[in-house]
């Protein structure tokens, strides 16, 4: 097989999925990978999954990778969080929640961290990016309650202080009724007293 048969094919891909290199070429040989790897053509991101070396990264491209390593998924807790500028520390760990199993990833394009939830809760979340970089992330609500779910240490009022949450931005983008309509999926009495300490300390520094 020649790589530019392979490169006509997925030059418009962000991310090579092999099996979908294997269903379009069936007879496709993983050696080309590794030659390929060595002539500088393609890079590795993780087992399975590659892209072109020239390809441009950046954030919207880093939460595409981040949809497609683990399917389904989408990024949630302190990156989305700080997408939505709720948090002011910068977040260089993309977190998402899937229904599959927890994972872990360190690539070479970013750092990726997949965190397990039932199907019941996994909603919530909208599309992002433009063109083919279309991504999956959590509304603003769900990432507030996805991250209080998960959060085990989070218990108490100066946990919560601790977080600084922007309280500007919580009044100006957080729906209450859809904040309490997510929560009522959980069903958690733990996740309920979470958010009345957030809702507290938010009134408290209006």
């Amino acid at each position: 097989m020649k790589y530019i048969d392979f490169f006509d094919k997925f030059k418009e891909s962000p991310v090579i999925n092999i099996s979908d290199v294997e269903t379009v070429f069936p007879d496709f040989s993983n050696r080309r990978l590794y030659e390929w790897q060595k002539a500088g053509y393609i890079k590795k991101i993780t087992r399975g999954f590659y892209m072109f070396t020239n390809s441009e990264i950046d954030n919207d491209k880093i939460c595409f990778v981040a949809n497609k390593l683990r399917e389904p998924s989408y990024i949630s807790m302190e990156y989305a969080l700080n997408y939505y500028s709720l948090i002011p520390e910068a977040v260089f760990l993309f977190t998402s929640i899937t229904t599959k199993g927890t994972a872990s990833y360190k690539t070479t394009v970013g750092n990726f961290n997949y965190r397990s939830v039932k199907s019941p809760m996994f909603f919530g979340y909208v599309l992002k990016g433009q063109g083919k970089l279309k991504y999956k992330i959590a509304e603003p609500e769900k990432a507030i309650l996805d991250f209080l779910y998960l959060r085990s240490d989070i218990r108490n009022e100066n946990d919560i202080e601790e977080l600084r949450i922007n309280v500007d931005v919580f009044n100006e983008i957080i729906d209450q009724n859809k904040l309490n309509e997510y929560l009522a999926v959980f069903k958690t009495a733990t996740l309920i007293n979470k958010v009345s300490l957030l809702n507290k300390y938010i009134q408290k520094n209006a």
